[in-house]
This record gives structure tokens, sequence and C-alpha cells, in this order.
């Protein structure tokens, strides 16, 4: 997985090696637009034969081989070659070639075997020196196209080489480990006095070219990270700000740091508060950012930061009352009933997860390479830096608390939805400070006003636990803006002179069910691409004919109809949202409505939906990771 920037910088943590190979994806579409539009005015003489689809006789030159070149050296032992296979390009060698029959092996295991006579140029090319060796700026391959893009990306990885430029973009791959070295001190400084390009590949010389562009350009900037869930979007989001507060640090006075320190120190202490509100462990990743952020650092005309603030968006509630199998809640649910003292685990009625519906039901409630007491003392020690006050804390936490109870009451059939036990429902009241006969009623009955007199609905058990489970998401989001909005009052200060943006983006997933949240995520990484496509290939387009150059044109996917499907006048969420307003809406109709709408007219729009105890089995937007 890989990042695209706007404002001349970005940076993202890619996936994992392991996942390279099987990356040539959505993850992968970012380094593959971005090589191939900075190669545009770079074409190679002899490209547009490839398309043609000669056979490689005997003798015959290969057009991209070079002067000279036969196919008897091209395909002689041990020669590396591109192998295209299935739609995707193999970095193959020559295992064999002797009497008319070819051996290739790729990178990833596998044999093919052909006759000489029947490859064609589409099926094998030689692989360029840059291939073979790789390069810091993947703008500099001569190969393109997504197998020699991953390759390269792969074979820096086996070097512990993460980083890799796109010309001004930054894609890099999660090594999961620590590298020694990496992110020291010593790394800032030299950073700190290069521009981008000239050292090795880094995120910090995307924070540094940020920052410079800053005082030349006297305009704001803005760093933008994206990737899949895993990628490692918010170790960089982090890893920016330490770069960033240490060029602050080196822009002041002595006598000034302290005081600047103490903002610097507040806004780098609010990453574990964001995070165990709302990170979770999710199939893919053990620390998924379930929300997206915009960190805004608002830096004066000395150079320093003087304050900040942060945006959130999109808080996925649906995940405080279900989670997916072996997925678990947000953090600091089980950093609370890890890392509370006994005595407020007593009053808040506390014991372990297993023993609370909104953690116990995806069968996983530990996580070995987390340690929920620990993340507990830092998010303490966060808040404490942060001003909250003692008495603020102990709210949150109880809030926590009557959360958990909540999701514990059940409900039985007697002439309508009643609580079954009134133990977790009494708890619940207290820790949340309201009265349990009103809580009762709330959750049991459907209040109208008709005509100036109330009239009160029974509901069922199904509908009042949606409507336990709405008020538990509802709570826990309110929980969440509050914290938001009290971070930002310590780091609040002046817009005086120019700012530096880094949006830290949801990472888009393609889980077994993708549930509305989870698609609004996806959606929102779709509009993403295509704002890249938009920067990348069209305007850029559109200027190199202005100009008058001579340049290749590029085969992209414009996701434009996926996006038309979703949000146009009657797209997807217009429908949804219509159908929702209806009081006898049910699953059905709006399959119903969706399949009226979109099924004859929509070739994007493919539904293999059947209707399975009242909720949708599966839906299928082709071209979309949605």
């Amino acid at each position: 997985a890989c990042a695209a920037g706007t404002a001349r910088a970005s940076g993202s943590e890619g996936a994992g090696g392991q996942r390279l190979r099987a990356g040539a994806g959505a993850g992968a579409r970012w380094s593959s637009a971005a090589g191939e539009a900075a190669r545009w005015s770079r074409a190679e003489p002899g490209r547009a034969a490839l398309a043609h689809g000669g056979r490689l006789g005997p003798g015959a030159a290969h057009p991209r081989a070079g002067p000279g070149a036969t196919m008897d050296n091209f395909l002689a032992e041990g020669s590396r070659v591109w192998l295209r296979e299935n739609n995707q390009h193999y970095p193959s060698t020559v295992h064999s070639c002797a009497e008319g029959v070819v051996v290739f092996r790729t990178d990833y295991g596998q044999v093919f075997t052909y006759k000489q006579s029947t490859i064609t140029h589409q099926k094998v090319t030689p692989m360029h020196q840059t291939s073979t060796e790789g390069v810091e700026d993947m703008a500099a391959l001569i190969d393109l196209h997504e197998g020699s893009i991953m390759h390269n990306l792969f074979q820096r990885y086996q070097q512990d080489k993460i980083y890799t430029y796109i010309g001004s973009i930054v894609a890099s791959v999660n090594p999961y480990k620590s590298i020694p070295g990496l992110y020291d001190r010593a790394a800032v400084e030299r950073y700190s006095k290069h521009h981008m390009g000239e050292i090795a590949p880094h995120i910090f010389a995307v924070a540094n070219e940020c920052y410079r562009c800053l005082w030349k350009r006297h305009d704001n900037q803005c760093i933008l990270i994206s990737g899949e869930s895993g990628a490692g979007k918010t170790e960089s989001t982090k890893l920016i700000l330490k770069f960033l507060s240490a060029m602050s640090q080196h822009s002041l006075e002595l006598s000034c740091r302290e005081k600047t320190f103490c903002v610097e120190q507040a806004i780098l202490e609010s990453s574990p508060i964001m995070e165990a509100f709302g990170n979770a462990k999710t199939v893919y990743n053990n620390n998924s950012s379930r929300f997206g952020k915009f960190i805004q650092l608002n830096i004066c005309q000395k150079g320093n930061i003087r304050g900040g603030r942060i945006i959130d968006y999109l808080l996925e509630k649906n995940r405080v009352v279900r989670q997916n199998p072996g997925e678990r809640n947000y953090h600091i649910f089980y950093a609370l009933l890890a890392g509370i003292e006994e005595r407020e685990k007593d009053a808040f009625y506390l014991s372990v997860p297993e023993n609370y519906h909104y953690l116990n039901q995806s069968g996983c409630v530990a996580d070995k390479t987390i340690s929920d007491k620990d993340s507990f003392k830092e998010v303490i020690t966060a808040m404490e830096v942060m001003q909250f006050s003692k008495e603020e804390v102990r709210e949150v936490l109880r809030l926590l608390a009557g959360i958990l109870h909540l999701g514990n009451v059940e409900f039985i059939t007697a002439g309508g939805a009643q609580v079954s036990f009134k133990t977790a429902l009494g708890r619940s009241a207290e820790l949340l400070g309201l009265d349990s006969t009103q809580l009762t009623e709330a959750l049991t009955q459907r209040s109208m006003i008709l005509r100036g007199e109330e009239i009160l609905t029974p509901l069922s058990i199904q509908q009042a636990i949606d409507s336990r489970d709405s008020m538990a998401m509802a709570l826990y989001s309110q929980c969440f803006a509050w914290v938001i909005k009290k971070i930002n009052s310590r780091i609040r200060s002046k817009e005086d002179f120019k700012s530096i943006g880094i949006l830290d983006i949801f990472g888009f997933e393609n889980f077994e069910v993708n549930r509305f949240e989870q698609f609004n995520i996806n959606y929102a990484n779709e509009k993403l691409q295509e704002y890249f496509n938009k920067h990348i290939f069209s305007l850029e387009q559109l200027e190199y004919s202005r100009e008058g150059l001579i340049w290749e044109d590029i085969d992209w996917t414009d996701n434009g109809e996926c996006l038309d499907l979703i949000e146009k006048k009657l797209g997807l969420l217009a429908l949804i949202n219509e159908e929702s307003h209806f009081p006898q809406a049910t699953d059905s109709t709006l399959l119903e409505k969706l399949n009226t709408q979109h099924a004859v007219c929509d070739a994007l729009f493919v539904f293999s939906l059947q209707i399975m105890d009242g909720l949708f089995a599966s839906a299928e937007i082709h071209g979309s990771n949605i």
C-alpha cells in the first residue's frame, strides 16, 4: 500500500512484505498511477512497439533489448526478464533454453514452460537494469507496470529500506518491526539539513519539504496519508509530528523553548488518547484507526508551533455494539477493565471483558501484542498532560462503564418488550445518572405526540435491542466528541500566520461483511482516489497538451462511474437516506428500491442480494473495493 500527497508532500506506511505480491490491487493503485504519471515525458523510444504481437524468433532483436541484442542472448540461461501471465508482470529468470523450449522461473517460485517459437513481445520483455538493481525514486524506472513497482518495493523491503519515492510522493512498506536508527535524533538532524531527494527516501524528508515550502511559498501546506488498514498511517502521523516538533524547537531562542515545548508535548500526548478512544483491533490490524482525523498545526512567523486543532471524521459507532469475529471493541474499554484501581472498579461494578455483551460477542477479548494495563496508564498520563481534571477523568470512565452495563440489558416478551433482569439496567442507570424507570420506558416504548397527547407504543424485543444499541452508540459518540473538544481547548491558538495540515484518513478494508461505517470509509477513499486521478492524470495531461509536449497516453482506471452510483441524485446514499424516513421501511423495501433504480441501467451495480433473517446477505459494486 502506498500514499499520495498534496501541497508537495505526503507519506504512509505500506502493507507488510508478505502482502506485497498480492498487493497489486486497490492499495497498489497509488504507486502505479503516480509512477506512470512521472514517466510521461520520458517515454522510451520503441516502447510503443511492445503493443505489437510479433514473435521473437531465433536471432530476432527485441525492441527493448538494446543495440545488437538478439533472441539468443536475450533468452540466455540466467537472463532476467518480465513474464506476463494472467495480465500481471512477474520478475523471472530464464531457467533454461534448449531445443526450442524455454523454461522461466519467477521470483515467487512459479515455473512456466513455453516453446520458443510461441513467445511474443507481450509475453516476455527483458528486465532493465533499474528493475534488476532497484531504485530510490520509481519515477526513474524504465520498466513501468505494476509488476516492476511491486518488485522494486519488495527488493527494498528485504533490505530494510521501507521508504521509496515516486517523485514528491513517498511510498512505504510497514516492516512490522523496529529498525535501529531509522527515527532517532541523528536522523531528524540529517533530514532537516537536506532537500527531498538529496539523501535516502524517508518520511522525515516529506515533513521537512512541507516545512520548507511553508516559507518558500508563503502558503498553507498539507500532508496526506493514505493506505489500507494496517499500513501504518497512524505511526506515520506521529513521526511527522515528531519531526515538525523538533523543527519548531530549532527555530526558537533557548529562553522560549520551554513554553513552546508544552504546546508541542500536548499535541504529541494527544495521540495515546485518540488511539485509545478511536482505534481497535481488526482482522488485519491490531491498532486500526476507526475514524479519520485532520491535525492542523499553527505556525507563527518565527517558525515554531503555536498550537493547533484536531478535526475528527466518521467515527465507526457501530463497533461499540458489535464486532466481526476475531475483532475487538475500542481499546479504551479493555484498558479500563485491566488498569482501573480496585476501589473504582468496585464502585463501577466492573469485572472482566468476558462478562460484557459489547466485548465478548466477537470471541476476541485479548491480544498478546497489546498490554491493556499499560495502555490505561498511558491514557491517564496523557489526560493529565492535556489538563483533564481528576473529576473529568472519573466521569469519562464512569460513562464508559455505564455503556458496558447497558449492553448487558436483556429483554423478554410480556405484552411488548420488557427488561428481563434489572441488575444491569440499574447499574447502567446509576452510572449514567439516569432514573431507572425512565430508562426502562425509553428502551421498551416509543413515544409519540398526537394532537397534544402522548401516545406510548410498546416495542418488540428486536426494536428494544436496537433502541439500547442506538443509545450506547450515541453516548460513546458524544463522549468521543467531548474528548476531542477538550484536547482542542488545550492546544488552541491564534491562526495568525500559516498552518501545516496532516490528514490521516482511515484505512480502506474489504471485510466479508462491510457495515455502513466501513462503506463510508471506503467511499471516502474512493473520493481520494478520484482526486488523485484528476490531479495526476487529467490535469497533467491537459497541461502537457497545452505545452505541445510529445508523450505516451496512459491507460488508467477512472472510478467516476462508481462514485456516481453512490453519490448522484438517486444514488445509493440518497436512496438509503430516503428510505430511512419511512416508518414502515425494511431491508426488503430498500432492496426493492435499489434494484428498481439501478439493477437494469447501471452496469456497475451487480446485486447478489438475498434476504436472510431480515438482513442483506451480500452486495457488490463492480470496480470498487466498497
